[in-house]
Parts: C-alpha cells; structure tokens; sequence
C-alpha cells in the first residue's frame, strides 16, 4: 500500500456544504474527489480546468500586510503562478 499523508485546509461553510452535495450526487466521497483532483494535476502537469477571474477584487496587499482570516495571500500566491505560468509560455 502506498504511504499516504493527511493534509488540512480551511473552507467556506456555504461553499463546502455546496460543494459536499455534488460530490453526493456524483456517488463521490469529498476525499475521493480531492484525490482525484490530485491526480489530474500530476497527470497533467496542470490544474485540471480553465482558471479565468471573472471577480473584480480590491488590489491584494503584500503578504506582511495581510492578517485578516479572508485568506487573502492565497489570491496573490495564485497571482503569481499565473504570472510565472504565463511568462514561461
């Protein structure tokens, strides 16, 4: 059996119980469907589906600056792989 590590993240209540109910409908369990999500990307290289931001968000602060429970720093980490992504191409 393969080793397997237990890795924790936080959600938004509204859009886990969304998102748990699809997974429902789909006859997925949540960790069945993380795992998939996973193994996409290391198949792929990629992540599995189209990133577009269709949102407009306030300019993110420097992450030193950033303190509040929003998460913010995670859309400036994303930033910056896009960034590094789309340069590379």
């Amino acid at each position: 059996m393969a080793k397997t590590e237990v890795y924790q993240i936080r959600l938004d209540s509204e859009e886990k119980k969304q998102a748990f109910a699809v997974f429902k409908q789909l006859g997925l369990t949540p960790a069945q469907a993380v795992r998939m999500f996973f193994r996409q990307v290391v198949m792929t290289q990629s992540i599995p589906f189209s990133i577009e931001n269709k949102m407009t968000f306030a300019p993110i602060p420097a992450r030193e600056e950033v303190q509040d429970e929003n998460h913010q720093d995670l859309f400036l980490e994303l930033d910056q792989i896009l960034n590094q992504k789309q340069n590379s191409q």
